[in-house]
């Protein structure tokens, strides 16, 4: 069985786990997302959605795409329009994946 190759630099140092059963076993790194605040109506769940730039692949134009991501917040405290950074983390329920590490700017 091949192993996994790990590419980012934080596990450069880290040998995959053999497990018995399976073979080698990945490890992936843990994401980190910046995005706005766009819903707070669940209980210590926001909803941020996240920008990015794609290349079409046919016509080779840039063009920006977004996603939305569930993320938990504990203190509760955030408003719509507040521009945070999410962590990943394990999973926390069937679509959050993600813990708000900081508010990195207070809406207006």
């Amino acid at each position: 069985m091949q192993s996994t190759v790990l590419r980012t630099p934080a596990f450069s140092g880290v040998r995959p786990a053999v497990c018995s059963r399976r073979g080698a076993v990945s490890v992936q790194a843990v994401q980190q997302v910046k995005g706005v605040v766009v819903s707070t109506k669940m209980n210590k769940t926001v909803v941020v959605e996240a920008e990015r730039l794609s290349t079409d692949p046919v016509y080779f134009k840039r063009k920006k795409v977004t996603k939305r991501y569930s993320a938990h917040d504990e203190s509760g405290e955030l408003n719509v329009g507040d521009f945070v950074r999410l962590d990943g983390t394990r999973p926390l329920s069937k679509t959050k994946r993600f813990v708000v590490a900081e508010v990195l700017r207070k809406a207006d």
